[in-house]
């Protein structure tokens, strides 16, 4: 996935890569931020009684939080490996410069976008027999969606 949010073609010296592997580094301090503050948001619930603590939702949005924090300290770790060792940092550069991992990523993003449209239309189907609220819920993510992918194709239509 670390290929699908970069340009791989001004990426040339191993130094290069390194910028890269910073700007992750800073993404996964977000995440662990992220996973603080889900974290946080359960805790003062639960304490101002909102939620249960016994809920199924108070101990979802721990575990999310918990995983994200995990998630992102892993990554953090294996980014840091990487970048002190020159021979995996080598490696890892042509992997992910990669013509080929590249274009899979692209086709495989492509596919699973197009089958989770698939699947939130039949949630939106299904789900107007249920509630209103569902509809909508499917409805909006399916109009952000496209509203969204309009934006950016705009965007990327000027800017290559």
């Amino acid at each position: 996935m670390m290929c699908l949010f970069e340009t791989a073609s001004n990426i040339k010296t191993n130094d290069d890569f390194r910028k890269i592997i910073k700007r992750k580094h800073k993404t996964m301090q977000i995440l662990i931020l992220i996973g603080i503050i889900a974290m946080l948001a359960v805790i003062i619930a639960s304490m101002s009684g909102l939620l249960d603590p016994d809920s199924y939702l108070c101990g979802f949005y721990l575990g999310l939080g918990v995983g994200l924090i995990f998630a992102g300290i892993l990554k953090i770790l294996q980014l840091k490996k990487i970048s002190q060792n020159e021979e995996l940092l080598k490696k890892e550069r042509l992997k992910y410069t990669d013509e080929r991992n590249r274009a899979i990523a692209g086709k495989a993003m492509q596919t699973s976008l197009f089958i989770l449209l698939i699947l939130a239309y039949i949630g939106m189907l299904a789900g107007v027999l249920y509630s209103r609220t569902i509809f909508y819920c499917y409805w909006s993510v399916i109009m952000a969606f496209l509203f969204i992918y309009i934006i950016c194709r705009k965007y990327y239509n000027h800017k290559m």
